[in-house]
């Protein structure tokens, strides 16, 4: 497992005081809330104080006092300790199920190897690679039906005419 989460990006600054803006990655009100301390280059950065605006997080840095300190963040990815971050009972992060093996419990076989996850307006997607092909299966709870972190294994049901195979 990865040591740092990134968290999200630093976009553009917010004011003349240093603020900056993040595009965030996660749920960045529930993980922002619970650190005292992020990772820019990883090096620790104390996190004063953050606020929400739409859907960017406007952080406030330990020593970024001025739109010029916070235009030399721009672009960066910020990350956190994975320890720092607290998760429900049952709750897990994408990055930790890159590279298992997906099971589809529809067609009783293995589909592929889960590449990424990625962020869409209507749901996130998971990104199964097999034989040089993308498959692409919503990430949402009618689609999933257990992950078995021992046996590295994600298990879903696709619908008809999902797989490659199908069609």
């Amino acid at each position: 497992m990865q040591k740092y989460l990134e968290i999200g990006k630093i976009i553009n600054t917010h004011g003349v005081r240093g603020e900056v803006k993040l595009d965030p990655w996660c749920d960045a009100r529930e993980v922002l809330s619970s650190l005292r301390t992020v990772y820019i280059d990883a090096r620790p950065v104390g996190l004063a104080a953050f606020r929400m605006h739409q859907r960017f997080a406007l952080l406030t840095l330990e020593g970024v006092r001025s739109l010029d300190d916070a235009q030399a963040l721009k672009n960066r990815v910020v990350c956190a300790l994975r320890d720092d971050i607290s998760l429900p009972d049952g709750h897990f992060f994408y990055s930790d199920l890159f590279g298992f093996d997906v099971f589809d419990s529809r067609t009783g076989r293995i589909i592929g190897t889960l590449t990424d996850v990625r962020e869409m307006p209507g749901s996130d997607l998971y990104v199964v690679t097999s034989g040089g092909q993308e498959i692409l299966i919503p990430a949402v709870e009618e689609f999933e039906e257990d992950v078995d972190f021992d046996a590295r294994r994600l298990t879903l049901r696709t619908i008809e005419g999902m797989l490659p195979d199908e069609n």
